[in-house]
Order: C-alpha cells, then sequence, then structure tokens
C-alpha cells in the first residue's frame, strides 16, 4: 500500500509537519478500537484520522503495520488493511475545506480528521488538536 500527500493537502498540513521536528504519522480507520478512538466525535460516518505524534513516542500497540507515503512511514492497525487501498491520496479541497482520502476508485472517507498529539502524553481518547 502507499498514500500520496498532494501538494495541496501538503499545505493544508504544513503547520503540524514544520521542519523542526520529526513526526510519527498515524491514519486510523476509527473501528472503536485503541487509545484514539472517539467514534462518532466529527463524523457518524466512516472515519479516518490522520494522528500525528512525535516521532520519540512509542506507538501503541494496535498499530502494528505500516505503508509508505511520501512523507514517511503512515502506521496502521494491520487488521484493518482491508479498509485501505493499495493506491491512496489524500487531497485538500479548500471549497469545502475538507481532506477527503481516496483510492483509485472511490471514496474512501470525505473528510480525514487531522488530530496533533505531538509533545502530549497519550491517554484513552485524543486530547490534543482536532482539526476537522
Amino acid at each position: 500500500m502507499k498514500l500520496t500527500v498532494t501538494p495541496a493537502a501538503q499545505k493544508r498540513l504544513a503547520k503540524y509537519l514544520d521542519a523542526g521536528s520529526l513526526k510519527r504519522l498515524i491514519l486510523d480507520f476509527d473501528d472503536g478500537v485503541g487509545p484514539f478512538s472517539d467514534i462518532g466525535d466529527c463524523s457518524l460516518g466512516v472515519n479516518f484520522k490522520l494522528i500525528l505524534l512525535d516521532a520519540d513516542k512509542e506507538l501503541p500497540k494496535d498499530f502494528d503495520a505500516h505503508f509508505a507515503s511520501n512523507l514517511g512511514d503512515v502506521y496502521y492497525k494491520g487488521y484493518t488493511k482491508s479498509q485501505y487501498a493499495e493506491h491512496m491520496k489524500l487531497d485538500f479541497e479548500p471549497n469545502y475545506f475538507t481532506m477527503p482520502l481516496k483510492s483509485d476508485f472511490e471514496t474512501l472517507c470525505d473528510n480525514v480528521e487531522v488530530v496533533d498529539l505531538t509533545t502530549r502524553e497519550l491517554t484513552h481518547a485524543p486530547a490534543g488538536t482536532h482539526d476537522c
């Protein structure tokens, strides 16, 4: 699997991905499992979250798989692999202020939520900055 983050999405994410610090990227299919789950927070449908962690933080055990992106490795829960596609694109739609996640054939999520958990301790539910 591979994720391409478009230039428009990179510009939208720039405030989170400053060059001065290394981040870990997690693309979480929110199925109610793991420390980042908060079903229904910004959507009542399919919910993907792009979670940013400091690079020195240990990943929660649920995130045991990863795939490549043009921003580095992206971690996910291995058992949710069927929710992803072989080729994915994360874009930014300025007219609607959304970040759709698409495959070659369909839209996987109309708006990926961005959750910045850098410099924060991990708890059961996300306590970071939500951007949806």
